[in-house]
């Protein structure tokens, strides 16, 4: 196997040596890996946690490798679950829904020198020395020790994180027309951590951007949820643009009379993710395809209703939908929200309008519309007032769907019920009651 790494490297700093605290680990991640560590394994945190952690960041999770096998894994820990065909990993519970991630060092290898080709090339088991060289960016292949409190550097990591740079591991060219979709992480890094992107990476990345149109859709689409999630989607948004990468990930978005106004509604967005605030994505896909919708609204000259809309919405762009594989569901909720948004700003004070409020308030996409009508408002300085009018009914809405907010009314006096009338027998006619005499029967009569 080639090796791209210069003699000086692996760097390894002893504790007291680095800015890696312990304190910013959570106790059930060091206790998978002493446990590791115990039954004669190595384990070392690895990813965006060691380098969040080195730049003075939360890390939103954990990651571990190990030279255990997945099974190896298993046997170890009572909560673990295999998952994954492309990447064979263990997902190690630690609390009802949080899991810590534990992968084994894998091998790079050519598919063409492997039976099953590329699926089991990513499959192929190494050392730590050849999992740094399948990592994307250097600030990425950093490598702590949490028994020996040390960290491990292959690539250049610790000194790029001082320069603020991204860099590729290995020739850029080479890594991006092999996995185009690292082009896209590139942008997002850059824009999250502040950092600028390497001389040679821009350089590949511009003269490998068409790549983008063969890369896989599905992890596109995860890309896309996260740079909209991370805080910085409006830089990232930036830097596609100035990266080459958007005229042929989403040629429709590339065009500059929409520049201006997305980036200030992903600005909004990146205020509230910064709060932490929970955005559903089909709000998030709906202020970034917001322009679209309006120019096609627009172009046809006249002001339509909501069922118009929501079919243009859906028709027009379903070829869209489909090359970026939004599931259905999620596209059916981005389109209603669209729809819903011309009611928002006509607002009459007629008895017919009222009624309407009240069920329009009560409508199952009516707190993602809310949402977006806020962003929006809040993105281009307009509909405050309607913002706070719509806010108030959402208000009343909720009141009078409370339990026992209406309760049944008791009749002032009450009436004692009508007794329940017996029906009268039939009275037996003269022909029957001389059958009954022949036939012995006494009470005929």
């Amino acid at each position: 196997m080639f090796r791209i790494f210069k003699p000086k490297y692996p760097v390894i700093l002893q504790s007291g040596k680095h800015a890696m605290a312990r304190s910013a680990i959570d106790r059930p991640v060091l206790d998978i890996l002493h446990r590791l560590r115990k039954n004669g394994y190595q384990a070392y945190l690895v990813g965006g946690c060691v380098r969040d952690i080195l730049m003075g960041k939360k890390p939103k999770d954990f990651d571990i490798v190990t030279d255990a096998r997945p099974r190896q894994i298993k046997q170890l820990f009572r909560r673990c679950y295999l998952i994954g065909k492309r990447f064979r990993l263990a997902h190690v519970y630690i609390s009802g829904d949080r899991f810590v991630e534990v992968a084994t060092f894998r091998a790079s290898v050519d598919p063409e020198t492997v039976n099953g080709g590329r699926f089991a090339a990513n499959n192929v088991f190494g050392t730590i020395d050849d999992d740094a060289l399948r990592r994307d960016f250097t600030v990425n292949a950093l490598y702590y020790s949490a028994v020996e409190d040390s960290i491990v550097d292959y690539s250049g990591g610790l000194n790029d994180i001082k320069k603020k740079v991204l860099r590729s591991i290995g020739k850029p060219g080479d890594r991006y027309r092999d996995d185009p979709v690292r082009m896209i992480r590139s942008a997002r890094f850059c824009a999250q951590l502040g950092m600028t992107l390497s001389r040679e990476d821009y350089k590949a990345t511009r003269e490998c951007a068409v790549l983008i149109r063969e890369a896989n859709a599905s992890r596109m689409l995860e890309e896309l949820y996260k740079i909209l999630r991370c805080g910085s989607s409006a830089a990232t948004l930036t830097n596609l643009v100035k990266f080459g990468l958007l005229e042929y990930w989403l040629p429709e978005l590339a065009k500059e009379k929409y520049y201006d106004s997305l980036t200030a509604r992903l600005a909004s967005i990146d205020n509230r993710r910064k709060q932490e605030e929970d955005i559903p994505v089909c709000v998030l896909v709906a202020a970034l395809l917001y322009d679209l919708f309006i120019d096609a609204l627009d172009e046809n000259g006249a002001q339509r209703g909501f069922q118009d809309t929501f079919a243009l919405c859906t028709t027009q762009f379903s070829e869209l939908a489909s090359r970026m594989r939004l599931p259905h569901r999620e596209w059916d909720r981005i389109c209603n929200i669209v729809a819903r948004q011309g009611i928002f700003t006509r607002i009459n004070g007629s008895q017919k309008w009222k009624k309407f409020e009240r069920r329009f308030v009560r409508n199952a996409y009516f707190d993602d519309a809310m949402l977006f009508f806020e962003i929006q408002a809040e993105s281009s300085g307009a509909n405050t007032e309607e913002v706070r009018y719509w806010k108030r009914k959402s208000e009343e809405g909720r009141r009078e769907a409370a339990p026992g907010a209406h309760k049944k009314e008791q009749p002032a006096e009450q009436k004692p019920a009508r007794k329940r009338r017996r029906r009268r027998r039939p009275e037996k006619t003269d022909e029957k009651k001389e059958l009954l005499v022949q036939n012995g029967d006494t009470h005929a009569g």
